[in-house]
């Protein structure tokens, strides 16, 4: 598939999920209900914030090891630092891409809308 054709799975999951459903056939009856699905979704959200938030306090740690008059610990706070951004870079992508998988769905399914 050229990339041009490609469903970026950022921009629309929905669609990638959709694509995964038609190439291995899966049956109506062996996929989730929406609501089951947006249940899911939402506690995939919250685990993912959680380590994300976890992944900033460690970010923390890695800034005290780096003031270290140690030079062991000063390296140690460096190589964490560097992981640790990573982490949360990863977590932070995948937050923004389960939350517009949320609004794919809720767009898609008129019960799971949110009324205001």
């Amino acid at each position: 598939m050229a990339i041009a054709k490609e469903i970026l799975a950022i921009d629309n999951p929905l669609g990638v999920d959709e694509e995964t459903v038609k190439e291995f056939n899966i049956p109506p009856e062996a996929d989730p209900s929406p609501v089951r699905k947006l249940a899911f979704l939402q506690g995939q959200l919250e685990e993912l914030e959680a380590q994300a938030w976890r992944e900033r306090v460690n970010i923390v740690h890695a800034r005290r090891l780096q003031q270290s008059d140690l030079e062991a610990l000063r390296d140690k706070g460096f190589r964490n630092m560097a992981e640790h951004k990573n982490t949360v870079k990863q977590f932070t992508d995948g937050m923004v891409m389960i939350r517009r998988m949320i609004t794919q769905l809720r767009e898609k399914y008129p019960e799971l809308r949110v009324e205001e």
